[in-house]
């Protein structure tokens, strides 16, 4: 039998937090001070990622679906991998949208008919300049993530070979180079973006709150 938390919620616990949600918190870089998540934090996180008024209706309505699922799994956690499952299901819907003389040849070329996958799709949009590194407006801020990941690695390989069990980081001063800002952010989201797809696609147990980068990435390709 499931877990509690995973259980069918009975209509008097509807509206109480999912018991993991309660061990997240939110943290004040200002002050230091932290709270436990709220629905309010929820919103926020999510509510900023909106698509250009020239995406179609239709595509908006899915993407919009996503984040509900992002803000309600505020109540039950195991919303997260359903919201990020949506999210890259907005982005192939979108990529179809965009492309339909490339969808129509695949079909009349494909032996069984089928529709291109989200691979298929987000590979010719790339070929076709539909999508650049350079059009890419997060693409400094991933660069500063990824500077930022660099040195915490180097300095976990320091405290390695040196014996260091305790170090205070501070990667507040570390500078993006120019590989990072130059980085090719499209191979990477053609690796991993149709395999994490076709995990959930095919039933998946993963479980982790962590997918506000999904999102981000959706909007700005679909943007």
């Amino acid at each position: 039998m499931p877990h509690e938390s995973d259980s069918l919620r009975s209509p008097d616990q509807i509206c109480y937090p999912d018991p993991r949600t309660l061990s997240l918190v939110r943290i004040d870089t200002r002050t230091g001070q932290s709270h436990s998540t709220t629905p309010e934090d929820q919103y926020e996180a999510v509510a900023s990622f909106v698509l250009n008024a020239a995406v179609p209706e239709s595509v908006a309505i899915h993407f919009e679906t996503a984040k509900n699922l992002y803000l309600y799994a505020w109540f039950v956690f195991r919303f997260y991998p359903l919201a990020e499952q949506q999210t890259l299901g907005s982005l192939e819907f979108a990529l179809r949208e965009r492309q339909p003389e490339f969808v129509k040849n695949y079909i009349q070329q494909n032996r069984r008919g089928q529709e291109p996958g989200l691979g298929a799709l987000l590979k010719n949009a790339i070929k076709e300049g539909l999508v650049r590194n350079e059009a890419f407006n997060a693409r400094e801020r991933w660069a500063q993530r990824r500077a930022r990941a660099r040195h915490s690695y180097e300095q976990i390989e320091k405290m390695s070979k040196e014996g260091i069990t305790q170090m205070i980081v501070d990667d507040s001063g570390v500078i993006p180079t120019a590989e990072d800002l130059n980085h090719d952010w499209l191979k990477d989201f053609l690796d991993a973006i149709p395999y994490i797809r076709n995990e959930y696609a095919h039933g998946s147990g993963m479980l982790y709150h962590s997918v506000l980068h999904s999102f981000e990435v959706v909007t700005e390709l679909i943007n």
